[in-house]
């Protein structure tokens, strides 16, 4: 059979300094899948394809073109209501979601194309000939990649949707349309099994030193979230110790420079999906062989659509000295520092009377500027603050909480600026602190904070938070506050329903059914082993409250 590979061949790098890790993107070639094992460089080229499913692909249709953006960081931004939407998507800030969503139907198409990518992959290569490769690890190294992959995109679909079919190698979304949904017992099991292979066969660094592929600590850290979704705490802190006692992955002195276009695979980035320039970043690119980033205008508030509106409630939640609040919004009346626009002073903006402040993390340039419509911004997947925090969660919960509270304060010295004494923002965007200033203690703080709203215990409350100002527009928050069970403490004290005076009024009380979102409706019309009338069925059925 002919099988289509784009090749994403990844840049080889001599450095691990910020801004190194883009990929350099080769294009659409039709390869006979015998072709593909015939040696080693041609199934490096058929790994590399999968790989490219990890990039927006317009080819795709419907939100295939701004994969990563939409539907990874809106599905975990929305639901908090920290970052809201106008239009159509809207209703996933009313907590109205609903099983024909155009974001979940992407969401799965896109997952299940990367997952079919790697299955077809998988099957070749166990018929390859161990002595096309050069080193006799070759092969495995290979594999881990592409399992740790699989792994990645159905962690992200059962996060999402609870239980989904599980097509194992050799299984396509094409060749296997009817699967019942394997239970999230079930799937957790086929993740730990791929990504515990990646984790004991890869390094710590990259394979041939391409930033960009899978490695050790990538493994380790996804296989640690699933057991925190397990419970299995001491289990998870074991690994988060082993990636922190690498000396692999360190906190970037500046939380603001995390989001510069240059920087893709910082010391930060355990998880990282680096995106190049291209001569064409406008209008056309679409329509040429190149991979480009989301839209520009999704997140200028000024010149944009403004997709990623930021609430008042998020900005005025910061302590005083919290340096996290200016790198990751732009408020209303103020001056963007890269772009130089100026935010109008109006409170709201659209008929759904959207706060008129951005993120800043998301935002780097004038829509439309210079002919830029589309932003070659990397995507910061896994960082090593969550990595911290999630390592900190264990540590409560296996009753070393003097450890915890630590940890937290690790990620507070950098949030107050502390990291970046001694240094300063060569691109003359960020002032730097000069002298290291004193931070407030954690443990003091949350102990008391708004304990009329939060019943959970205060550390829980503490990750909480830290978690809503470190990776606020990013990947984790909600997933995050559905798994640790605070969600709706976290509505009733940041966005009191009914309560006046209210920035962003909420409507809705919290539905726990919401914890994971609907299978879409299209899967139920194309997979036939699946049944839209089996209500609650973990096998067949719709999720409950759908």
């Amino acid at each position: 059979s002919l099988v289509t590979y784009i090749l994403a061949a990844v840049m080889s790098l001599t450095t691990t300094s910020c801004g190194d890790g883009f990929l350099e993107i080769e294009y659409p070639n039709i390869i006979e899948e015998s072709f593909i094992f015939q040696n080693e460089d041609n199934v490096l080229s058929g790994l590399n394809g999968i790989y490219d499913a990890l990039l927006t692909n317009g080819d795709l249709g419907g939100d295939g073109g701004t994969w990563g953006f939409k539907p990874q960081i809106l599905m975990a931004s929305y639901p908090v209501l920290d970052c809201l939407a106008s239009g159509w998507d809207n209703e996933m800030c009313r907590h109205e979601w609903r099983a024909d969503k155009d974001m979940f139907k992407n969401g799965w198409q896109v997952a299940y194309y990367a997952i079919s990518r790697a299955n077809q992959f998988l099957a070749g290569l166990e018929t390859a000939d161990t002595s096309i490769f050069k080193n006799p690890n070759d092969k495995s190294i290979i594999e881990a990649e592409a399992r740790a992959l699989r792994a990645y995109n159905y962690l992200f679909l059962v996060k999402s949707f609870g239980g989904v079919p599980m097509l194992l190698t050799g299984e396509t979304y094409s060749s296997s349309p009817s699967k019942e949904r394997s239970t999230i017992e079930e799937a957790h099991a086929l993740i730990i099994e791929d990504l515990s292979f990646a984790a004991n066969t890869l390094e710590w660094t990259p394979y041939r030193g391409e930033y960009g592929r899978a490695t050790k600590g990538m493994a380790k850290a996804y296989i640690a979230e699933v057991y925190l979704y397990q419970e299995k705490f001491a289990e998870a802190k074991t690994l988060y110790e082993e990636i922190i006692n690498s000396g692999v992955y360190a906190l970037q002195p500046c939380f603001g420079k995390i989001y510069d276009l240059e920087n893709a695979w910082c010391s930060e980035d355990v998880w990282c999906i680096g995106y190049p320039a291209f001569s064409n970043m406008g209008w056309g690119a679409m329509n040429t062989a190149q991979v480009s980033m989301w839209y520009a205008y999704m997140c200028d508030v000024v010149d944009g659509w403004g997709s990623m509106f930021v609430s008042y409630e998020f900005c005025n939640s910061f302590e005083s000295g919290d340096k996290r609040r200016q790198y990751s919004v732009v408020e209303r009346g103020q001056t963007h520092p890269i772009s130089g626009q100026v935010v109008p002073t109006d409170s709201t903006k659209t008929a759904e009377k959207m706060p008129y402040n951005g993120s800043l993390k998301w935002w780097r340039i004038k829509a439309g500027s210079n002919n830029i419509i589309f932003e070659p911004i990397s995507l910061h997947v896994l960082r090593y603050a969550e990595i911290l925090l999630n390592y900190a969660e264990c540590c409560f919960e296996t009753g070393d909480a003097a450890k915890g509270w630590d940890l937290i304060a690790q990620i507070r010295n950098r949030a107050w600026g502390n990291l970046e004494v001694g240094g300063s923002d060569v691109n003359g965007v960020f002032e730097f602190n000069t002298e290291v200033v004193d931070v407030p203690d954690a443990q003091t703080f949350y102990n008391s904070y708004k304990r009329d709203a939060y019943t959970a215990e205060p550390w829980l409350v503490a990750l909480s938070i830290e978690r809503r100002h470190e990776f606020n527009a990013e990947f984790s928050i909600f997933q995050s506050y559905t798994r640790t069970g605070i969600m709706e403490q976290y509505l009733n004290a940041e966005y009191p329903l009914g309560k006046a005076p209210a920035n962003t009024p909420r409507q809705f009380t919290w539905d726990p059914n919401h914890a994971i979102f609907p299978i879409p409706t299209q899967e139920f019309l194309t997979n036939k082993a699946l049944d839209i009338n089996a209500k609650g069925d973990p096998k067949i059925g719709q999720n409950p409250g759908y």
